[in-house]
């Protein structure tokens, strides 16, 4: 038993990453393209019952309910989103993009909706992105010039590459894989430091995300959805260069919360 811990231990992060594929994308064929996204959690709880049993299960559990935070994080988490998603959306229809929905976001879409994204939404995968993963790799990789930096980089890939189903189903652009989770992980990077490890501010941004990207993005079609994507995609980018050029070289990233 303690030889198996051993290996599970060395190999805890490659193990990780293949379970959260496969948990995820146990669904793909059967639920035409979509996947799990409690895939990385469950991974990181198998991992962690495997590697540390109930201490490791606890650190990542007071991880998700790590509330006391400071008051501003809870605006600016969803804050963040809304201020780069409206923009897009502002610019888009500045430059001629024509919402064609509007009648069909009622009271009753948009509470279902809501509460089909808060039991089934992405921000369930960052138990296992940002609770289990970017603490190990910001750890392994801190005595390097731009370590956080280079971990956010490696998580924003494989965050990327876990989404590739709803590429191949047609479900988003090529273009949100390529260009969107490496900004997306730079900017949960910098909210999961500067709240000393704090998962439920990095679910409440991720749910903000999908919030918006559902009622918006059913907005536009065709050239004009695409004009909303990009301008979307280029906004994020935007807010992270911000945060750059506020706080750092390494994208306002500060070390990594012990544990």
């Amino acid at each position: 038993m303690n030889a198996a811990r051993q290996i599970f231990s060395r190999y805890s992060m490659l193990i990780f990453f293949i379970l959260a594929y496969v948990i995820s994308w146990s669904s793909v064929i059967p639920m035409n393209g979509a996947i799990l996204p409690w895939g990385p959690a469950i991974a990181a709880v198998i991992v962690l019952a495997l590697t540390s049993g109930r201490r490791g299960l606890s650190e990542i559990w007071q991880q998700m309910i790590h509330w006391r935070v400071g008051w501003i994080w809870y605006l600016i988490a969803p804050g963040l989103v809304l201020l780069y998603t409206l923009a897009a959306f502002a610019v888009s229809s500045l430059l001629g993009a024509t919402m064609v929905n509007m009648a069909g976001m009622t009271a009753s879409v948009v509470l279902l909706t809501s509460l089909q994204l808060l039991f089934f939404g992405g921000q369930w995968e960052e138990p296992g992105w940002s609770g289990f993963a970017l603490p190990r790799l910001q750890s392994r990789f801190a005595d390097r010039p731009g370590g956080i930096l280079l971990a956010s980089l490696i998580l924003g890939v494989l965050r990327a590459g876990w989404h590739l189903p709803l590429v191949l189903y047609g479900h988003i652009p090529w273009y949100d894989i390529v260009f969107l989770p490496l900004a997306f992980q730079f900017l949960i990077t910098w909210q999961y430091n500067r709240t000393r490890g704090s998962v439920l501010i990095v679910m409440l941004f991720h749910f903000t995300s999908n919030l918006m990207g559902a009622f918006l993005n059913s907005q536009f079609i065709g050239s004009d959805l695409t004009l909303y994507y990009g301008l979307f995609i280029a906004f994020a980018w935007v807010a992270v260069l911000v945060i750059l050029l506020k706080e750092g070289k390494s994208l306002g990233l500060r070390s990594n919360p012990s544990g």
